[in-house]
């Protein structure tokens, strides 16, 4: 692929050259590329990969699989042995694909303490994909160690993208878990987080999916076009899912694909496991109760800059004070409206682009933040 934003990328913004691959794959191209980040997952990531192994076989003779063992410098010896052993045993097994092991977790290789984390690892992988791409239409599944996938994922995905999409959340039903509270809470939690999800969308926002790493695909275009996966050491599919949705629609694989873990562990600030071993110790979420009323505010806000985006700022603020209440105009006053309101007018060419400006303002975060405070959280 000659491509000069690619290019440019890899040379800027890529961190391929973190970790060591296990073995050399310099002259194999792929279309299909699934990453998986694996931190302390000895007892996990081989249940995963047996699901990748019962895939459709000819997709997956072009697909290539990049497990990025990783931790960081100063961790402990228990996860530096743990990821030991699972370098060790995953480079001797053989699948029905190609497999890339990264260390990223042996002395030499480990993560820096202030970088270390899975969105880092994540980056890795994804990044060390672009030099193996058949095209900039080549696709970008992403993984978690923990996570089954069923044996049609391939298959779907590909379907899928043969529709003129660019990127995707594939629709994803938690393992069960034998504890009975652990259960309970991860369907209550699965219903809590999608029904969050179809209430932004019915506001007419383009950030109305679940944000969740294991989930999303992705072409090679939209990856490097917004700027490439996050590194935060948590949240990263978040933000990613946000800079995506800034660039290219999300479209949602609705058939169920993916199987995260339930597992309470709790290693990333509100992830699953967090919140499973928030529900363990408290019988509740909390900040995911969100009033209905609170989404009708932000589905007023589009409203009201869809029906006038071309009308001036003193008619909009005039709108809006009759139309929603005082919290959301003091969110959005907070949020310098008045000038980023002019700035969008004068730089708009369409209403469109005028619109597509707006949404990069009135982004997930702010959706987020807004909910928050209407709901006291």
């Amino acid at each position: 692929m000659n491509n000069v934003y690619l290019n440019k990328y890899i040379e800027k913004r890529s961190i391929h050259h973190f970790g060591k691959p296990h073995k050399n794959i310099k002259n194999k191209k792929f279309n299909f590329f699934i990453v998986i980040p694996c931190y302390n997952e000895l007892d996990y990531i081989f249940e995963t990969l047996k699901s990748i192994n019962q895939q459709n076989q000819k997709i997956l003779n072009e697909t290539l699989v990049i497990v990025v063992i990783n931790n960081s410098k100063d961790e402990k010896e228990s996860v530096k042995n743990n990821n030991q052993k699972t370098y060790q045993k995953l480079i001797e097994k053989k699948y029905n694909y190609n497999l890339i092991a990264i260390d990223a977790f042996s002395k030499d290789n480990a993560i820096p303490n202030k970088l270390a984390g899975v969105g880092f690892a994540r980056k890795i992988g994804l990044d060390f994909s672009l030099n193996h791409i058949v095209s900039e239409g080549s696709l970008l599944c992403s993984l978690d160690a923990d996570t089954l996938i069923n044996e049609h994922y391939l298959k779907k995905v590909k379907d899928n993208f043969k529709k003129d999409i660019n990127a995707a959340v594939i629709n994803f039903k938690h393992q069960k878990s034998q504890n009975p509270i652990i259960e309970e809470g991860i369907r209550k939690y699965e219903k809590s987080i999608k029904k969050i999800a179809r209430e932004i969308e019915l506001t007419g926002s383009p950030y109305g999916y679940v944000s969740m790493g294991s989930t999303i695909v992705c072409n090679v275009k939209s990856y490097i076009s917004c700027g490439g996966m996050n590194t935060k050491a948590a949240t990263e599919d978040f933000y990613f899912l946000q800079a995506l949705a800034k660039y290219t629609k999300i479209h949602k694989i609705n058939e169920l694909l993916v199987f995260p873990s339930s597992r309470e562990e709790n290693r990333v600030y509100l992830g699953t496991g967090f919140r499973m071993d928030e529900y363990l110790k408290n019988g509740l979420f909390k900040n995911l109760d969100f009033k209905k009323e609170s989404f009708l505010e932000i589905k007023k806000i589009i409203q009201i800059i869809t029906q006038y985006q071309n009308r001036e700022y003193d008619f909009i603020i005039k709108e809006m004070n009759e139309k929603i209440n005082k919290k959301s105009m003091q969110f959005l006053i907070k949020k310098d409206f008045k000038n980023v309101w002019k700035k969008f007018k004068k730089n708009s060419k369409n209403k469109k682009q005028f619109m597509l400006f707006f949404h990069q303002w009135f982004d997930a975060l702010s959706i987020i933040k807004l909910l928050k405070k209407l709901n006291g959280f």
